[in-house]
């Protein structure tokens, strides 16, 4: 019997803060999970028409197509059903119905973003 290679749980990273963006993906790497990265929603749609990624990190206040206006259509246009965690400043705002969680960034460590994912994420890890 031959031991199929695990392949790592890959996350889509959407958040236009350079900054916050690389330091959530060299940390989530770190932690066993494969990251991709975009800076808005319309890079992240163009690349969820040709890759699988099992959860996606969500920020909301973006240029060119914003959080909410992404959600509609990876829900509505792409009919993907992959679970959404929002990143946010913002603690009271309207979040899109249907997301697994949101994340406070100013209010939440990596290493708390992390047991986040974990806690939806349709994998075992």
């Amino acid at each position: 019997m031959v031991n199929q290679p695990q392949t790592l749980p890959l996350i889509l990273i959407v958040e236009d803060e350079k900054d916050y963006r690389d330091v959530l993906a060299e940390k989530l790497q770190m932690d066993g999970f494969a990251t991709l990265k975009a800076d808005n929603g319309n890079t992240a749609l163009d690349i969820l028409k040709r890759t699988d990624v099992n959860l996606i990190l969500l920020d909301l206040l973006m240029p060119q197509m914003d959080g909410t206006e992404f959600f509609y259509h990876l829900k509505n246009t792409l009919k993907k059903n992959i679970p959404v965690i929002i990143l946010t400043n913002f603690s009271e705002t309207a979040y899109p119905q249907g997301v697994a969680d949101f994340v406070i960034k100013t209010n939440t460590s990596l290493d708390e973003v992390v047991k986040i994912i974990k806690k939806h994420l349709p994998i075992t890890l």
